[in-house]
């Protein structure tokens, strides 16, 4: 009988104790968030390709600053894939990672397309990218760094 009242005991604390450690959208935003500013200031670190020369000059330009820039989008967009979602965000969230995941496509197709040379590709992929709306979801959760308008993914 003592070991049931012992092991009671047990189980209501570890209950309370559990309780305080629920995961909550402030969490989510404070990491993401940090993740998001992390990668702001490492895309910002990159040296935008310069304006003049030519068509192709410019495509070159814009390749090579792609290929630098994308694998920062493409790490920030896993990092915030691998956070935990608070349940009752869970849609939302879920709405803005696939947008997020839809924007790499695009930087990934955005440096194809300008190291091919193709001018109408890179128009349609800066297109897609301009209608993207991951920051538009990232503002509406409550992301500011994610959120903001100098956000990686705009």
């Amino acid at each position: 009988m003592r070991w049931i009242v012992a092991s009671g005991a047990l189980l209501a604390a570890i209950t309370v104790a559990g309780c305080g450690s629920s995961y909550s959208k402030a969490d989510f935003i404070s990491r993401a968030d940090a993740i998001c500013e992390t990668a702001f200031r490492q895309t910002h670190t990159i040296a935008p390709p310069a304006a003049g020369g030519g068509a192709a000059q410019q495509l070159t330009a814009l390749a090579s600053y792609l290929q630098r820039v994308t694998p920062v989008v493409e790490s920030e967009t896993s990092d915030l894939s691998k956070l935990r979602r608070p349940a009752a965000d869970r849609a939302l969230l879920e709405r803005y990672l696939a947008a997020l995941r839809a924007a790499v496509a695009q930087y990934r197709e955005l440096g194809r397309a300008a190291a091919a040379g193709d001018v109408s590709g890179v128009a349609e992929a800066e297109s897609a990218l301009a209608a993207g709306d991951a920051q538009a979801l990232a503002a509406r959760y409550g992301l500011r760094s994610c959120g903001d308008a100098g956000a990686t993914v705009a």
